[in-house]
């Protein structure tokens, strides 16, 4: 299998590689989704909360609010890579403001916004999105790094560890760590031929799922090799990797969802409870920096059937939590129960920024057909959020309403 070139792999079909049918339309059920948290709480008013008319709620010195392709937002010159990045991709862009997530603890406000839900027994948007699927992955959910939660769709879940842990349960080098004796290489090959013979000379569905299993485990060891999957440690300058890595998942057909943690400049995350300007705004520089180069990466890539892999991803840019309206007296912002997240890519009417913030920092009633802010009615909660990424998915996201403004 080793010998395999990446065109030899994509043609196997006993090993199941999901191979999009040609066009330049993509059917909503093919599309990807990346899931960037951003883990700690960012501060809404550093970028999607420009609240400038507000008694209530404090703006950092020198910040201004700016339009770009529709999308208004906090510009300040400290992080001229957010300006960068929404003059280059607003048209592909929508942001959600005002989403509710009814917590102030980390864990608990991560479950809320990734599944809609404070229950333990809840699978997140990324894992509902993998398991109802219509068509076959080999890594259905893609944890680069970070938490994800499931229930009903655990066996969905591939992580790659923290060190890389995946490639080498893969290729077996972990039992030897361990203290394990490994077998030599030609003693495996007997074995791995023994195995492939009986099953050969069985019939029934058993022996055709067992063939299937072995072929999209040595499709699998070929894949994961290849892609030279090592530590996935947040830390300086990480991300550029890590979405390089999601994106060779991708452009190979292995996986639909995939989730990693940005956790700030050098790791120092968003918990911004003192230094607050000097944090947040650090954060933000990179991130959007990094992101831009992500996409011109993302944009430069084929998917399988050889059409444009943007034309299939979504990117969901999230924080479990916002910041308070007013800074503390140690110059830092507490938790809050409101907060934004970005989205980019297929399937979005971009160009636009949905809901909003009232001028205590609260989140905003909304009109869900047209993104609009209202005096009153419902907000926008989790669940809303979720139900929208399950439509762009085509999955049936049931009883809750998804935001359809943002939906092409």
């Amino acid at each position: 299998m080793a010998g395999l070139s990446r065109r030899q792999l994509l043609g196997l079909g006993a090993a199941g590689l999901l191979l999009p049918s040609l066009g330049a339309s993509v059917a909503a059920s093919k599309r990807r989704f990346l899931f960037v948290h951003c883990y700690g709480g960012w501060d809404t008013t550093r970028i999607f909360q420009p609240a400038f008319g507000s008694s209530i709620v404090d703006m950092e010195s020198e910040a201004v609010e700016a339009e770009v392709g529709g999308i208004h937002f906090v510009d300040h010159p400290d992080r001229p890579q957010v300006r960068a990045f929404f003059e280059n991709y607003a048209d592909r862009t929508c942001i959600m403001n005002g989403i509710e997530v009814r917590s102030v603890t980390h864990e608990r406000c991560a479950r809320i916004v990734m599944t809609g839900s404070a229950e333990g027994q809840a699978d997140d948007w990324a894992a509902t999105l993998a398991g109802r699927s219509p068509n076959r992955y080999l890594l259905p959910y893609f944890v680069l790094n970070g938490t994800a939660f499931t229930a009903s769709y655990s066996d969905r879940v591939v992580r790659v560890g923290a060190d890389g842990q995946l490639g080498r349960l893969l290729d077996g080098a972990i039992l030897g760590e361990n203290g394990f004796r490994v077998p030599s290489v030609s003693r495996s090959a007997a074995v791995d031929s023994f195995v492939r013979d009986r099953m050969s000379a069985s019939a029934g569905p058993t022996a055709a799922a067992a063939s299937r299993a072995l072929a999209d485990l040595e499709a699998l060891q070929v894949d994961v090799g290849d892609l030279g999957i090592g530590s996935y440690r947040s830390g300086c300058q990480q991300l550029p990797g890590q979405l390089s890595t999601i994106w060779d998942v991708f452009e190979r057909g292995l996986a639909r969802t995939a989730l990693m943690e940005y956790r700030g400049w050098c790791n120092q995350g968003w918990d911004s409870h003192s230094n607050n300007d000097r944090l947040q705004s650090r954060n933000y520089a990179e991130l959007f920096d990094l992101l831009r180069q992500g996409i011109a990466d993302l944009d430069s890539r084929s998917s399988v059937d050889g059409g444009r892999l943007a034309d299939e991803v979504v990117v969901v840019l999230f924080s479990e939590m916002g910041r308070t309206p007013q800074q503390n007296a140690a110059g830092g912002r507490d938790h809050w129960t409101f907060t934004s997240a970005l989205l980019f890519g297929a399937g979005l009417r971009g160009g636009q920024v949905v809901g909003g913030f009232d001028d205590s920092g609260y989140g905003s009633a909304l009109d869900f057909e047209s993104g609009a802010a209202l005096a009153e009615g419902a907000g926008l909660s989790a669940a809303n959020l979720g139900a929208t990424l399950l439509a762009l998915g085509d999955v049936d996201p049931g009883e809750v309403q998804p935001v359809t403004a943002v939906i092409a």
